[in-house]
């Protein structure tokens, strides 16, 4: 049957058979495992950035309990912070008494609100020291931005030791 065609016809027609063999073949198998092995790098990339953002995570979270401990939580409500201030000034040491608290003081700008808050304790000198050390190693509701000893005469006779002490709390606006 084959006999009547030339060597040439033959060759054509078997390239001819050939191609479409390797079109039909491309499109049912190579065409879906070239399409499976991009996804497949595609994802791997994506999960390579996923676990190297992870890792960042752990290093954000870490710097923000850094920054927490540096200028205060955040979150926390201003009524809070005020409440936390007389309840550690009172069990800190029960001979300090509280002379003045002042209401709670709020700046803010387009980035940041500032929370200040001002207490007057009075005491002798250790105590006031101890006091001023503990809320600026063991209070972290806030952070305190100023301390000033002064000494006021109580009824012209005696003079009482006092410590101002500015605490103030960082939020952000955004």
């Amino acid at each position: 049957m084959f006999e009547k065609y030339s060597y040439k016809k033959k060759f054509t027609a078997l390239l001819l058979i050939f191609i479409m063999l390797l079109i039909t073949a491309y499109k049912r198998s190579f065409h879906t495992l070239i399409d499976v092995i991009r996804e497949n790098k595609t994802l791997s990339e994506k999960t390579n950035t996923i676990n190297k953002k992870a890792n960042n995570i752990d290093k954000l979270s870490q710097e923000i309990n850094y920054l927490d401990r540096v200028i205060g939580k955040e979150g926390i409500t201003k009524e809070m912070v005020q409440q936390g201030i007389i309840s550690f000034a009172s069990t800190e040491d029960p001979r300090i008494s509280i002379n003045d608290l002042q209401s709670s003081h709020v700046f803010s700008d387009e980035n940041y609100k500032i929370i200040s808050n001002q207490l007057d304790v009075t005491g002798n000198c250790n105590q006031l020291l101890t006091l001023g050390y503990g809320f600026e190693k063991k209070f972290d509701y806030s952070r305190i931005v100023s301390m000033n000893f002064y000494t006021t005469k109580k009824n012209n006779t005696s003079e009482v030791l006092h410590l101002k002490m500015i605490f103030q709390n960082y939020e952000n606006n955004k």
